[in-house]
């Protein structure tokens, strides 16, 4: 019984120790919320929640904003979204990191074919009807490969229209559309050959495509604003890895499905067809490329008016300057020319390989793309005038174009004969007549000639000099520069490369590391 009451005794004290702390902590409570305002308090704020105007502000139409706005109003309604899709044939077996698959002899002994796949591939991009037929301008590059009957435009207002192809030139990168529709607005083409750095540029497009438009219906395209950061770039872009002359570069904002929309001044007239960006991410980090609207004219016309473009030619091979061949000559740079084709333009003016060209037209020339992008400027039959250097004296030189040959082999043997590794740090040339008797090459020599040795790299450390001849790299035989180029796009930066070369009366074998 007395253990029962101890019990009894110790559950009634727990009882009112529980009861005594709840008490306690509904008084603190009740002290710590009193400090805040109740709900019925907050409800009687002594001023408003927020302040704010609503009021619209005027926009002088002659100040920098509002010449934008009035730029942006004037070409938006013109700008359209391009959507294509392209059948895309592949191989059930294939392995693209091997130039020949191991499996290839087997499917060519049991079977006639190679088993194939097809599948859709889409793309998009933009666009700017220029005339009131439905003509439309933009990059090739956004409508390469696309199924013809695959090319869908959509105008800002919801109208949609499928497009046929008027003409494409993959070397300029520009296109020629048509849509068959009324009351179609247009756009304004400017002038492109006086642009300044640091005057404004406005960049107009569709980035992203439908992925913006679609849910709510709305075409608008988009705009970012800056300015004209340079002018006469060269670059190599995109999966094709075109060579893009004489680019407007800016820092308005181009991002994936811009490529053929306008650049635009600040007057509201197309200066430009925004076509590649250079970044790491994939987005916009404010270095943007644009092909100059004056070229675009020109390309533009030929289109239209044969179907193709007819580019002007004067027949002369290239080659880049050493800076050491410079200082010796006395002169700031120039390219030099190592071929004139016999009957040529070049050759009946007197034009003579060895002669250094340091002027097109009065522009002075410091790379084989400016020369290459100065001539091409001029309209088949119209005169260039050459400025070589000869015997240490300047000699102008008129030279009348004439079209070029349809299989452009002779023009374009400045890219098709010569090859640049940085990784190596080397130029190299296919073994030409002028070549061959340069450097005293024996007649049926095959390979690449070594051509220019940059100082301080990895080739300048094994021992090879300017007039040896690659026949060899990593076990893959080397008899002219698109055997360079595959061979080489199989080296990654750091790594270790076997060359087979003729140095001098010796056949050799050297193993360098690339540039990392």
């Amino acid at each position: 019984m007395r253990r029962k009451g101890l019990v009894s005794s110790l559950r009634l004290k727990s009882l009112f120790l529980f009861v005594g702390l709840a008490i306690s902590g509904i008084l603190m409570f009740s002290g710590v919320a009193s400090n805040y305002p109740s709900f019925a308090e907050v409800k009687q704020l002594s001023g408003p929640l927020y302040r704010e105007n609503v009021r619209p502000h005027p926009i002088d139409p002659d100040s920098l904003q509002g010449k934008i706005i009035k730029a942006v109003e004037k070409v938006s309604p013109a700008v359209v979204s391009i959507s294509t899709e392209r059948t895309v044939k592949a191989r059930s077996f294939e392995f693209p990191e091997w130039d020949e698959s191991p499996f290839d002899e087997f499917f060519k002994h049991f079977f006639e074919e190679y088993p194939q796949r097809e599948y859709k591939q889409r793309g998009l991009g933009s666009g700017m009807i220029i005339n009131r037929d439905g003509y439309i301008l933009t990059n090739e590059h956004v409508i390469h490969g696309a199924d013809r009957d695959r090319i869908k435009v959509t105008l800002p207002d919801g109208r949609a229209f499928r497009a046929e192809i008027v003409g494409t030139d993959e070397e300029s990168d520009i296109a020629v559309l048509k849509i068959k529709g009324g009351d179609l607005p247009v756009v304004t083409l400017g002038d492109s050959d006086n642009l300044r750095v640091g005057q404004w540029a406005i960049a107009i497009g569709n980035p992203f495509g439908f992925a913006l438009s679609q849910l709510s219906k709305k075409y608008e395209p988009t705009v970012t604003v800056g300015v004209i950061s340079a002018t006469g770039r060269i670059m190599q872009a995109g999966a094709e890895r075109r060579t893009y002359t004489g680019l407007i570069q800016t820092d308005a904002a181009i991002n994936p499905g811009n490529s053929g929309g306008p650049l635009v001044n600040i007057w509201g007239e197309v200066i430009g067809i925004n076509t590649a960006i250079l970044t790491p991410s994939g987005g916009s980090i404010g270095i943007g490329f644009a092909i100059p609207i004056n070229k675009a004219k020109r390309v533009l016309e030929s289109l239209i008016k044969y179907g193709e473009v007819r580019w002007p030619w004067v027949g002369i091979v290239m080659q880049e300057l050493t800076p050491e061949l410079c200082e010796k000559l006395g002169i700031e740079g120039g390219v030099q020319i190592v071929g004139v084709e016999e009957g040529g333009p070049a050759d009946r003016a007197g034009v003579q390989p060895g002669d250094i060209l340091v002027k097109v037209n009065g522009k002075r020339v410091t790379s084989m793309f400016e020369a290459r992008e100065e001539i091409l400027k001029a309209k088949v039959g119209e005169t260039v005038t050459l400025t070589v250097m000869r015997n240490g004296k300047e000699l102008d030189i008129p030279v009348t174009t004439v079209e070029r040959k349809k299989e452009r082999e002779t023009m374009r043997l400045m890219e098709q004969n010569y090859a640049r590794s940085e990784l190596l740090g080397i130029e190299v040339h296919n073994i030409t007549s002028e070549l061959r008797k340069k450097y005293k090459l024996p007649e049926g020599e095959e390979g690449v000639v070594i051509t220019d040795i940059e100082e301080g790299s990895p080739i300048s450390t094994v021992g090879l000099e300017e007039g040896d001849v690659i026949k060899e790299i990593n076990g893959r035989q080397i008899k002219n520069v698109d055997d360079f180029r595959k061979a080489m796009s199989k080296v990654s930066p750091g790594d270790m490369v076997y060359i087979g070369a003729r140095h001098g009366r010796w056949n050799v074998r050297v193993s360098v590391y690339t540039r990392k």
